[in-house]
């Protein structure tokens, strides 16, 4: 079993009863494990943000974009980190409207600058990292 902490944390009334209503409704065992599993995705989504993290990560990034103005330029930067991207799905949202989701898995590092030169393509809308350290 790994070490456990204990701690205290004050919640509004109404957020606390909407955990127990969804802790009830997905049979969830408890609160601890209902909070300590938002924790971990907190600190996941935001953990590649913190530039002196460092590591290998896995996870995705999920872009949406515009057909007409990015699929090149987001292909030709893919191309550029075959070595972090193990796949990528794509899906037509609509006739401009491009959905990608990538998988990734390397150094943070590395994967950091995917995102930003994927940020720098003309008519990309949003990309949404969810990367997961290996080892914590």
């Amino acid at each position: 079993m790994p070490d456990i902490t204990r701690t205290a944390i004050s919640l509004p009334k109404s957020l606390m009863m909407e955990l127990d209503h969804l802790i009830s409704e997905l049979g969830i065992k408890s609160r601890s494990r209902a909070i300590a599993e938002a924790i971990s995705l907190y600190v996941s989504e935001r953990y590649w943000l913190m530039e002196e993290r460092e590591g290998t990560v896995t996870g995705s990034l999920t872009v949406i974009y515009r057909h007409h103005e990015s699929s090149e330029g987001v292909a030709h930067v893919q191309h550029h980190y075959t070595d972090v991207i193990r796949s990528t799905s794509h899906v037509h949202l609509d006739e401009d409207l491009c959905l990608e989701v990538i998988i990734v898995l390397g150094p943070l590092s590395k994967i950091r600058e995917l995102v930003r030169e994927l940020q720098s393509v003309r008519g990309v809308e949003v990309i949404k990292p969810f990367l997961l350290p290996l080892s914590r």
